[in-house]
């Protein structure tokens, strides 16, 4: 359940992405508190400057712990999330900028939220390099 919530946010994000959509529903079916508050202002701040996001990731996430052990409530997921090819490009089509994307060390908390499921609750992203 834990796995799945990570990679559905990480597909939801990709879709949202192609217009900057903020409101992109699917969002909110895989992320809630920080996380979705980051993909969200992340998404607006991309619209605002008429940008959008492109192209495919890799991601091979594992859980990597669990708590509590005896029924687990919260799962940490560890990824090396390879973005060279998901890239943020303006309205005429070409690059925004010239940073390439590359193997990032990604860590998020995924959490039982009872009623509402499984998802992402936090999640944090390295720089280019660090897997």
């Amino acid at each position: 359940m834990a796995l799945e919530a990570y990679r559905g946010m990480w597909r939801a994000y990709a879709k949202a992405g192609l217009t900057a959509d903020a409101d992109e529903p699917e969002l909110a079916r895989y992320a809630s508190g920080t996380a979705l508050t980051t993909l969200t202002s992340g998404l607006s701040a991309y619209r605002s400057k008429g940008q959008a996001l492109k192209g495919e990731y890799v991601s091979n996430p594992q859980a990597s712990g669990a708590s509590p052990s005896s029924r687990p409530t919260a799962v940490t997921v560890a990824d090396c999330l390879d973005d060279a090819n998901f890239l943020v490009y303006d309205a005429s089509g070409k690059r925004a900028d010239d940073e390439p994307g590359g193997r990032r060390a990604t860590r998020a908390t995924v959490s039982d939220l009872g009623a509402e499921g499984w998802k992402v609750t936090s999640f944090g992203v390295q720089e280019v390099g660090t897997c």
